[in-house]
């Protein structure tokens, strides 16, 4: 039997230790409770406008700068080049001299030309008071007249050689190269001289696929880029498309003028042999409509279907959307099933989304882009 004093010593300590105990167990009741998921803060997000586009992909196209109407000059008869005024570059003036012809030549030929024909006049004229006296015949007289049609003639074409004896500038515009240069011994048709006429336009020559070329006629309208000025973009239109491929490459050439409306400042930077690439859209592609989407809005899928979240602008949260693609075209995708006009997609943030989130938009787009 425990003694009293031992029974009185141990109260206090086990006293303390309850108390202690209870203070604990008082604490822990009054912690905050963890927040939940319901009281989680908005994710940030940012959207963008689906819109409507064409139905069908557009056609992507390379090739090269050029004038509308270019021309490979020469002279008319063979010689040794005297001068040529002009180097590859250089703008020129309707009529202007570019390159001569050593002349001594076809000078003389003029003048063979010339004296034969005087002659045969003078001939002829005899003839004629011979024969009102009858001392030639008819025949003879005839002959006469033959030669001095001839030598007439004769004379038309040396003075016409001696014309294209120089170059002169078919029209404004610039040289796009020299293929020869002074004293050098050409034929006759050989090209010294690569020109580009500014009153016809700049044009993009591309080179299309079979299926491609099947989808386009002239009159649909393009934008075309160019490597060399990126920040800017150009209107053309198909004006030629041709009826059989080169043997060579298999493709179809094309031929899109560029848009002179446009800026003028710009389009006198477009030199002959700028790379470019085009975007043609096909006449039957405009006439049906689907909606476009930004491909930034598609969390994940395959070629056929894609999510996607909507916004809901009045609970400030998301819905989950399965959407089927029709095709990818650049930074879109356009779907088989229309979304509504004004449909909200989330694009930044998207992929770590739920179904019934709330989200609070920091950045959208009015519409996405082309």
């Amino acid at each position: 039997m425990s003694h009293p004093a031992f029974l009185i010593e141990r109260l206090p300590a086990q006293a303390i230790r309850a108390a202690g105990l209870a203070a604990l167990l008082l604490a822990a009741g009054c912690k905050p409770a963890a927040p939940t998921a319901d009281a989680a803060p908005p994710r940030p997000v940012q959207i963008a406008s689906v819109r409507e586009g064409a139905a069908e992909p557009a056609v992507i196209a390379s090739g090269t700068a050029a004038n509308r109407d270019e021309a490979r000059l020469s002279f008319k008869v063979g010689g040794v080049i005297a001068s040529i005024e002009v180097r590859e570059g250089d703008l020129i003036r309707r009529g202007q001299r570019l390159a001569t012809i050593e002349a001594n030549e076809i000078d003389a030929q003029v003048a063979q030309a010339t004296a034969a024909a005087d002659k045969a006049a003078r001939d002829l004229e005899r003839g004629r008071k011979l024969f009102a006296q009858d001392v030639v015949t008819r025949e003879q007289l005839d002959d006469l007249g033959t030669a001095d049609s001839v030598a007439r003639a004769q004379l038309a074409a040396a003075r016409f050689n001696r014309r294209y004896a120089e170059i002169l500038a078919p029209d404004d515009g610039r040289v796009l190269s020299r293929l020869a240069e002074p004293r050098e011994l050409v034929a006759a048709g050989t090209p010294v001289l690569a020109v580009g006429s500014a009153r016809s336009g700049v044009v993009l020559k591309v080179g299309l696929a079979d299926r491609e070329a099947l989808r386009l006629r002239p009159g649909d309208r393009a934008e075309v880029r160019f490597d060399a000025l990126p920040d800017q973009r150009f209107a053309a239109t198909l004006r030629e498309l041709s009826a059989a491929a080169d043997p060579r490459t298999g493709t179809y050439r094309a031929e899109l003028v560029l848009d002179e409306t446009g800026d003028a400042t710009q389009l006198a930077r477009i030199q002959s042999g700028l790379i470019g690439r085009a975007r043609i859209e096909p006449a039957p592609a405009r006439a049906s409509r689907s909606t476009r989407v930004p491909l930034a809005a598609l969390v994940e899928g395959d070629q056929q279907q894609a999510r996607a979240y909507v916004f809901d602008a009045a609970t400030s949260s998301v819905r989950e959307v399965l959407l089927k693609l029709r095709f990818v075209d650049g930074e879109e995708a356009a779907l088989v099933e229309p979304l509504p006009p004004g449909t909200q997609l989330v694009t930044e943030g998207a992929a770590y989304l739920q179904d019934g989130e709330r989200v609070r938009v920091v950045g959208s787009n009015s519409e996405a882009q082309p």
